[in-house]
């Protein structure tokens, strides 16, 4: 797996064990989706395996990103996709458990990536402390992954839906504070 665009493009990535990376089809399709987001923002991949999503951001222009994995081998190779893109002026990397890294964010952030291990869930929690700590103004935007066959509610708290796509298996919803 390769980082698609941008400053890192072509980097290869490492993708820990066991986990289910989001293919670089569906990546590209979803910074299509978001590019106009993406310029100078301050980036959150919240449950980040190898890193891609927020390497992404970073290789598309993002400001800074907060990479959080909360398994330590996994976290491991992350560190190793980070430094391998030269990205660690760039990247706050937490090895923690996601509401752990929700409530250390001492600033607004414009994106977060919820791309959560589908058989545990996590959307509706991680939703509500996005908003409890008042991490993100109206117009920031929360992009989500899950199972196209497990739908995601229309509105969550304050976020409404205002794209779904559907890749094979894995939908993507796209969720903007207001």
């Amino acid at each position: 797996m390769k980082i698609n665009s941008g400053e890192y493009k072509y980097r290869k990535l490492e993708i820990p064990e066991g986990i289910r990376p989001t293919t670089e089809k569906v990546r590209e399709a979803v910074f299509s989706m978001v590019r106009e987001w993406i310029p100078d923002a301050v980036v959150v991949d919240l449950f980040a395996g190898s890193g891609s999503l927020g390497l992404e951001a970073l290789s598309r222009g993002a400001a800074k990103c907060y990479f959080n994995e909360g398994d330590r081998r996994n976290f491991r190779v992350l560190m190793n996709n980070v430094n391998n893109c030269k990205a660690g002026d760039k990247a706050v990397c937490t090895n923690s458990d996601f509401r752990q890294c929700l409530g250390r964010i001492n600033e607004k952030v414009d994106v977060i990536f919820m791309d959560p291990p589908y058989r545990d869930g996590y959307y509706e929690e991680a939703f509500e402390l996005v908003e409890e700590y008042e991490l993100m103004e109206e117009g920031s935007i929360i992009i989500a992954e899950h199972l196209y066959d497990n739908p995601l509610p229309e509105t969550m708290g304050r976020f409404s839906r205002i794209k779904e796509k559907r890749y094979g298996t894995i939908g993507v919803d796209v969720y903007i504070a207001e």
